[in-house]
Parts: structure tokens; sequence; C-alpha cells
């Protein structure tokens, strides 16, 4: 890594006269340096995020240290079951470590966990290995050390875990109790995609694939590459696609005088590895696709510097955040093994009629800074009140070099040659240039104008501003639109403006040789989405003895850019009562109504960036104008559809017994799209609903449930378009279908006949096939489809410990199932499916489901308060049912246009570990 540095020293500000720079400062710079520099030595980077990880764990550890610690009988030293203002009993704390006194007078404590595991069974199954490191053989499982110093108030602090594994994490905190700290941490974990891949690549993980035995390009024609490559497939064994995340970081903070608070932060990550990908060659969607793999190479430093005060009546927070994002593999060169010709219209000069390989831009290297000051004022004086404040502004860029759109020299595109596509000189800019900047302030204050009554009020505005701005036209030809998939697709306008090399790239030019493009919904301009958004709430709450009512008003307008709707408007209202007065019991009950309205929907207003704007609209007798009309007018789009919303929510805590507690909840949200007709509409329901049971006798002994039950249905609908041709007159029929011919014999004997007619005009065709009807040739409502989605999940929990004396024990157990059945519906006849398809189409897919159960239990068995045997013993099942990945293993290639398929999905596993640790404490 490098580490960038100022050659301009003169330009620095230097310290003059002795003791110019403090000594705590001298100190508080030596600690970030000597903390840094291991992890900039290691190379180590990261994603965003401020300041370091709060917690550290994993698997085996979840806490950071080994489970089945014993209880503190002693609690917090309150009554026994005491409870919280929730209803629900203090949890009792683990019991603390011991000390003991060094000779320099330090208080130590601290414990090593070593031993073994012993993994059988399916332990190499993806879903077993996803986010933890399960294997044989002997390790560190945990460790921690505590060092005080009652004297002048110095500490210090490690802890680590599963010590040379993939999921293994360390910490390190130092400072000064009140006056300055230090805290730093390094972790790893891997995430395991699939283990059932077959690559038909080498150099997996690298910038650069290479087929292991198959012919790049294909070889002969489809159906013989076809087979080729199914027999590749089924002849390579299965692998693994992960990536392995490594994160370290480290925060320092130092008070100076007496209320002001500095601090800084870097942390930095790497990912590394290879995920699931997908490689699609030629046009209209390609010839199927390939299974590919994508390769992992990311690195990220985040940099947090702030400045913070406090007194008893302000409190402020400066910050200065910066996030840095570079990709290793920024573009990914693969081989295709797919047999492709040049597309209608593109030829190349060369000779190449095949395609050997495809190159992918990958995601650019980024920088993302940010700026924000934060106030709270204290205003005992009028009426108990609290002011906050918050000032942000955020600006992301990149400038990424792009990439020319087909590596194969000489490409002849719609007749013209001399574009030199496989050059950045047929693109309108030579890189990216894209920048997006956010203003984000947010203010409220909340009274206490009598006694039981908070009125609290809230004011918050967002704005994002897009400077993206990028042409699809080479102007070396002046043709608009683009390859695809390196030139084995194009979406081109086969009209060339002959205009100045000046000009060529320029819309209204264009537009004004008044000739009509081959089609209207080619993409010609990046479309800069840009909004504000405005929230203002009002809310009360009023205490009467044991109980509350609350009240909340919130309003929240969005202002968009190049958007259906130029702004919506929802109005959110929310009531709420609390009563902790009920006997042993505490009720927590909330009901929210939200109602989204907005400007005049247009279901089209993206003209401006599709080829429509070269050039006047077509007239000619016989033009297919299915282009020109991008979607019907009944189409609505969920975030931006009238929308009514309501929230029950319930809480009902209750105390069976002084040591047994009931805690109930339920949520029900229905949501209704009074407005929309297609896209998401009808209702959606989330309702989900659990209960638990805690029993806790005393320190020796406790029990614990849980079930919870969601439950969710998703209603879409759609229309399958038909045609829409200027100067042809379509005839609908009794069955729903539409055709622009007569009735046949057979369809008179079959009963069919005309209900309708409708005939398409040069001079309306928008207006007469964009608008959904019984008689539209394009939209007709006969061809509507819908689909809903329903998912049902289940959670079970049961644990408990006991203390025998002798030995501790804790056992716990985790069931979850998830499902998701899918259904749809349609008119066979409209969309002119033959008895034969509708049998295959059927009405739905098998559902899918999982199912994972988890059992963990161990027993401590303490042979001296520093000696102890910890005895492990956990047990996985896991089983999925997709039918994305049906007959995958079987035939990789189902059909004859080389559509390949080389992940088998996720496979069902029964795995078992057992463990033996030995415990010593330090």
């Amino acid at each position: 890594m490098t580490i960038a540095h100022n050659e301009n020293h003169s330009a620095l500000p230097r310290a003059t006269g002795r003791g110019a720079v403090r000594p705590r400062v001298k100190l508080l710079a030596l600690i970030v340096s000597l903390t840094v520099a291991p992890f900039a030595a290691n190379n180590l980077r990261a994603e965003s995020g401020s300041g370091v990880d709060t917690s550290l764990g994993n698997a085996l550890n979840p806490a950071g240290t080994a489970s089945a610690k014993e209880k503190d009988p002693d609690g917090l030293g309150v009554q026994e079951f005491s409870r919280s203002p929730t209803g629900f009993m203090v949890t009792r704390p683990n019991l603390p470590p011991l000390f003991t006194k060094n000779d320099y007078g330090w208080l130590q404590s601290g414990s090593i966990e070593f031993g073994g595991l012993n993994v059988n069974g399916d332990s190499r199954e993806a879903k077993f290995r996803e986010y933890k490191d399960l294997r044989n053989g002997g390790f560190i499982n945990n460790f921690n050390a505590l060092l005080e110093n009652g004297e002048n108030a110095y500490f210090a602090e490690a802890l680590g875990g599963s010590v040379g594994r993939y999921d293994q994490y360390y910490g390190l905190n130092f400072g000064r109790y009140n006056d300055w700290k230090v805290k730093s941490f390094y972790n790893e974990i891997g995430h395991v995609f699939t283990s059932s891949y077959r690559s038909l690549w080498n150099g997996v993980g690298t910038d650069n694939l290479t087929l292991n035995g198959l012919r790049p390009g294909g070889t002969t024609n489809p159906a013989t590459t076809d087979i080729n490559i199914g027999n590749a497939a089924l002849a390579t064994p299965n692998s693994t696609l992960s990536i392995s995340r490594k994160r370290g970081g480290v925060r320092a903070d130092m008070k100076f005088r007496e209320n002001w608070n500095v601090y800084a932060s870097f942390t930095s990550e790497t990912r590394q590895g290879a995920r699931p990908f997908g490689l699609v060659s030629g046009a209209g969607g390609g010839t199927g696709g390939v299974e590919t793999a994508e390769s992992i190479d990311y690195r990220t430093i985040d940099l947090l510097a702030g400045l913070q005060y406090s007194d008893t009546l302000n409190s402020f927070n400066f910050t200065l955040a910066s996030s840095i994002f570079r990709n290793g593999v920024g573009t990914l060169t693969i081989e295709n093994p797919l047999f492709i010709t040049p597309p209608a219209g593109a030829t190349a000069t060369n000779g190449i009629a095949l395609f050997p390989r495809a190159v992918f831009d990958l995601y650019p290297n980024n920088n993302f800074y940010n700026i924000k000051g934060e106030y709270a004022r204290a205003l005992p004086s009028f009426y108990r009140g609290n002011f906050t404040a918050l000032v942000s502004a955020s600006s992301s860029k990149q400038n990424d070099a792009l990439i020319p759109s087909t590596p194969y020299a000489g490409a002849v595109v719609n007749g013209v040659a001399g574009g030199s596509w496989d050059s950045v000189s047929s693109l309108s800019k030579q890189t990216a240039g894209a920048k997006i900047d956010s203003t984000l302030a947010d203010f409220s204050l909340s009274l206490k104008p009598a006694s039981g009554l908070d009125l609290k009020g809230k004011l918050r505005y967002y704005e994002t501003r897009n400077g993206l701005e990028y042409l699809a036209c080479n102007p070396l030809t002046g043709q608009w639109g683009r390859l695809i998939n390196d030139g084995s697709g194009s979406a081109i306008v086969n009209t060339v403006a002959y205009l100045a090399p000046g000009v060529r790239c320029n819309i209204a030019a264009t537009a004004a040789l008044g000739v009509v493009p081959s089609g209207g919904n080619l993409d010609i301009r990046s479309i800069a989405y840009d909004h504000k958004q405005l929230n203002y709430t009002l809310s009360a709450d009023y205490r009467i003895g044991k109980a509350s009512v609350s009240a909340s008003y919130e309003r929240e307008e969005l202002d968009r850019s190049h958007r259906e709707r130029t702004d919506t408007n929802e109005d959110r209202i929310k009531l709420g009562y609390v009563n902790r007065g009920l006997e042993n019991g505490t009720l927590r009950i909330s009901l929210e109504n939200d109602r989204r309205r907005g400007s005049t929907y247009v279901p089209d207003p993206y003209g401006d960036f599709y080829s429509v704007a070269l050039g006047p609209l077509p007239t000619a007798t016989g033009t297919a104008t299915n282009s020109w009309i991008r979607t019907n007018d009944l189409h609505r789009k969920y975030d931006l559809a009238d929308r009514d919303q309501n929230i029950l929510n319930a809480r009902f805590n209750y105390m069976l017994a002084p040591s047994l507690d009931l805690g109930t909840s339920l949520q029900a949200k229905d949501i209704k799209y009074p407005e929309s007709q297609y896209g998401r509409n009808d209702r959606q329901r989330l309702d989900s609903a659990s209960v638990d049971l805690n029993w806790q006798p005393s320190a020796a002994f406790g029990l614990y449930g849980n079930y919870s039950y969601q439950t969710g249905k998703m209603h879409q609908a759609g229309l399958q378009p038909n045609a829409c041709v200027i100067g042809t007159t379509y005839n609908f029929l009794s069955d729903g279908s539409v055709q622009s011919i007569a009735l046949s014999p057979a369809q008179i004997a079959a009963g069919l006949s005309i209900v309708g007619t409708r005939s398409v005009l040069a001079s309306s065709f928008q207006s007469v096939c964009g608008a959904v009807s019984p008689t539209s040739p394009l939209y007709p409502t006969s061809r509507t489809w819908d689909i809903s989605h329903r998912d049902k999940n289940h959670f079970v929990s049961v644990g408990g410990n006991y203390n025998f004396t002798k030995a501790r024990l804790d056992v716990n157990y985790t069931f979850s199932k998830a499902a998701t059945a899918i259904k749809y519906g349609y008119n066979a006849a409209a969309l002119g499916l033959t008895p034969a398809q509708v049998a295959l189409i059927g009405d739905g897919f098998p559902d899918l489901t999982f199912r994972k159960s988890t059992l963990e239990s161990n027993l401590v068995i303490p042979f001296s308060n520093k000696l102890s045997l910890r005895l492990l013993y956990r047990f996985e099942i896991g089983r999925t049912r997709d039918w994305h990945y049906d007959g995958v293993a079987q035939n990789p290639t189902p059909n004859t246009n080389q559509a390949t398929f080389l992940d088998g999905g996720p496979q069902d596993y029964k795995a078992r570990a057992v463990g033996v640790f030995l415990t010593l404490a330090l």
C-alpha cells in the first residue's frame, strides 16, 4: 500500500519556540502512529463506515469469549427478580472475572481457551460454511486479558479468538479512564457463496479467465458448441466460490482541557476471492448466458476525525470523514465459450465472425467525503426544552477510464465503416466524470410545557444532486446508440447524422435533420436522478400515572427530477398507548396510518433520454411503433404510486410468576395501491407474531423459549404487449386474442367471432396504442397477467442452563423454516399459447423452501478457579428446495441455445462438530 505524503513541506505550518507542540499532542500522535503501523504494513483495507467495529466475535464465540459462563448469584446488587420499565426481569450478569495484583501494583485478570474440533458430515457444503470456519484441528478458541491501575487510572485490555482460522478476530484497547484511550481491532470472515460450482476457466480470482479445454468462440455451430460445453461441465468437479474479508482499524480519543474531546480513526479492509457472475452474449437478451465467476479484489480505507465539546447546557460535535474505494480488478476479461455470429447490421472486415472473449468494466475506483456538524442545547428556562441541530454535506466522485464498446477492430455497424468501435475515440467522453453531492439539515425542539406532557417538533431536509452526463454517440460517425456485449449485440439507430464533427453528437442538431430514427427506445443519454426531501414532524406524549398516550403527525414531501411524478407527499399519523400499571403486566400499542399522493403521473417522462428525441415520429404505413411506446398508461411504479398503509404494533409483557416472564408481540401491516392497475397492485400484507417465555428461578438454573411467525403477501400485474403497426386494422376476437387478418374457417368453426376493430393511424398511434383498453392494438386488457408471492416464516428457539456445582451445562436449539409460493394467472388464448405450452407452464412455480436446525450444547467442568474443561457439541441440518437449480447437476446445458448453468445451488447438509477445550485463568 502506498502512503501518500506532502512533499511541499514549506506549505506546512511549523512549530516555533520551546514547547510549541504540547506533550499530550505528541502522545496522541505517537499512539496513532504505533497503532496504525501494523495494519498499514500488512496491507489491510476496509469498506465504508465510521470508527471501528463495536463488537468482536464469531460463531463459536458470539460475545467475543466462550459461552457457558457462570451467572453472578449477586446479580446487579438490586432486589432479586427486579424488572426494567418494559416489565421484563433484569438479566443476571455473568460472574465477573477474578482479579489479582501483580508486583507492579496493577490489577490483572484474563483467560485463554484452547483445544480442538472434530467435524464430520457434510461440512464442506456452502450453507454450513457460509460465515464461519468450523474444521478439524487444534487452535486457540479465545483469549482475553485486562490490566488496570487504580492509582493513575491506566488500563489495557485484549481479546481474540479462532487464532489462525478464517474467522479469527483480535482487539486491543488501552488508555487512561476519563482521559484518553485507543481502540484497535482486526478480524476476518469468509463468505462461501457456493460449493457446487463447475468452473470452465483457469484464473478465477484474477483479471483474466481462460477456458480450460474449450475453444474460445465456440466450435462449428451453436448445436455443436452446446454439446461441447455440456460435456466439459459434466467432466468438471465441483469447486467453491467464496470471498475473504479482512478488516482492521484503530481509533484514538483524547480529552483536553475540561470540556473538549478530539478523536480520529482509521479503518481498512480487503475483500478477495470470487462470486457467481453472469455472462451474456448476443442481442435481444443474448443466447442464454453462462454462469461464470466475478473476481473480487476490493480495497477500502475509511478515515474519520472529529472534535467534541460539552458542558451543562451545550454539546457540539464536528466530524470529517472520507472513504476511498479501489478495485484491483477494474476490468475482467473472460474467454467466451459460446458460438455467436455478428448481429444484423454489424460485420467485421478482418474476417472475425465469432466473439472469443468478453470484457467487463467492473466497479470503479471512487471517493466519498463528508463534513458534519451537530449541536445540542438545553433550554431549562424555556419549558425545560432541548434543541438539536445537524448539518451535513457529502460528495461521492469517480472518474473511471471508460472502455471501448468492443475489443474487435474493423467493426462495420449498419453499413458504416470507420467508427473505431474498438477504441475510446468512439466514445463521447473517455472518463466517467461521475459525481453525486448530498446535503442534510436536521433540526428538532422538545419541550415540557406541563407536568407529564412532552412536545417535540422536527424538521429534516435532504437533497441529492447527480452530476453524471454521458451521450451514447460515436463522434467519428455520428451514430447514436451502443454496441452491447462486446459487439455481439447492438442497439444503434441506423441513421447517421452527417454533421460536422463538432455537432455530430448534439441531440438538437441531429433532430433538426428531420430523419425518423429506426427505433424510439434506445438509450442515448444518462439519466441524472436528483431529489429533494422535506420531512416535518410534530409529536406529543402525555403521561397519566403509569399510563401514557402519544400522537404524532409527519409530512414527507419529495421533489424528484426525471421521474414519472415530479413530486409526492405522504402524511403519517401515529397513535400510541402504554400502560405500565396493569397487574403484573405492561401493554404497548401503536397504530399508524400513512397516505401517499402526488402530482400527475406521466407513464413515460424519459423521451429526452431515448432515441425518440433524435427525430420526428414515424408516419410511414407498415412501421412497427412498439419501441416508441415504452410502457402502458396504467402502469405505476410502487415507490411513486398512490399508497395507503396501516400498521398495528402491540406488545404485552406479563409476569406469570416472580421468576417467569411471558412476552407476546404482534405486528400487522396492510398496504394498498388504490390507483395501480399494473405494477405492484391490490393489497400487500405483512403480519408477524411472537411469544417468548423466560424462567430464571436462580443464578444456577434458567430456561427460555421463543416462537415467531411471519407471513407476507404481494401481488403484481403486467400486460404483455401485442403489436402496433401504422396503417393496420386489428380485429379483437371473442377469446381475447388479437389479429390483423380475417377469421379463418377453423376459427369460425370453433365459434370465435370479432367483437371489435381498431385502426392505427400515423396521427394517433401513440394515444391509440399506449392506452390500455379492451380494443388497444398494443395493450389489450385480455393480455393481462398477474403474479402473487406468499411467504411464510417460522422460527423456534429454546434453551437453558444449569449449574450442577461440579459442572455447568447450557443447551440451545434453533429451528427456522421459510417458504415462498409463487402463483400466476394469464389468458392462454390471448397470448396464443398451445395446450401443450399451457400444460408445461401451469399456474405457478414449485415452492421455494429453506429449513435449518442448529443444536449446540456446552458442558463446563471446573477443576479449580484456574482451570476448567469445556465439551462442545454442535449439530446442524440444512435443507433447501429451489427450482432455479433443478436438473442443473444432471444437465448443465438443458436446451440448444447454449444456456449454461454451472452452479448447482445450495445443497442439503448434515454436519456435526465435537470440541474439547481447556480454559486457563491467567
